[in-house]
């Protein structure tokens, strides 16, 4: 009796191996002879500079705001997404360093001597200091946080919103509120932050 199940068995996967082969051999004779993707099955290719342009085009559409934000090690940031993080709770006197990578600013087109095309990007912040209760202890306005010309519509482009406490902050918490302006557009946004004055942080 087993053997005979076994038997059958192997004859119907056998039988299943063999039409799965016939299959793939079936559907590689159908394909284009040319090997490349038609459109009637997946999208044509594209180039890069095709695929750029769409992305700026998306990226025009894109609301001004903060795609990421931390706080960072003083003089850690060196470039787009390289820095050394640091927690939210700080020394008295500790300088603060807010990371903040922006999306859907505007290029604005500025000609040089030369009579060529660059780009200006142009970004301020204000930073509003409010004790852990909420009461607002101090205002800083118009810091200029980012101000570029590039031969290029630069689109990976952080800024560093760095508060450095002329008179230690006692120990305590704090609502730091940063509204990032794109001077070129005229856009805003908000990040609100909590941190933590402290003698000896953890």
């Amino acid at each position: 009796m087993y053997r005979e199940f076994f038997s059958r068995t192997m004859i119907i996967v056998f039988a299943a191996i063999a039409a799965a082969v016939s299959g793939a051999a079936l559907a590689q004779n159908q394909m284009p002879s040319t090997g490349t993707l038609t459109d009637n099955n997946t999208a044509s290719s594209m180039t890069l500079d095709e695929a750029k342009e769409q992305y700026l085009a998306a990226w025009n559409q894109t609301e001004f705001d903060a795609a990421f934000s931390t706080f960072v090690e003083e003089f850690s940031a060196a470039g787009y997404g390289v820095y050394q993080e640091h927690g939210n709770v700080f020394r008295p006197g500790e300088t603060m360093v807010l990371y903040v990578e922006p999306v859907g600013f505007d290029h604005e087109q500025v000609i040089d001597e030369e009579g060529n095309t660059l780009y200006l990007m142009n970004m301020t912040a204000d930073y509003v200091i409010a004790s852990g209760n909420g009461t607002e202890l101090q205002v800083i306005e118009d810091i200029p946080v980012g101000s570029i010309v590039s031969h290029r519509s630069n689109m990976e482009l952080f800024l560093e919103l760095t508060l450095t406490q002329a008179s230690p902050f006692p120990v305590g918490d704090y609502l730091i509120t940063y509204v990032v302006t794109d001077e070129v557009s005229g856009e805003s946004f908000m990040l609100e932050k909590q941190v933590t004055v402290a003698e000896s942080p953890s």
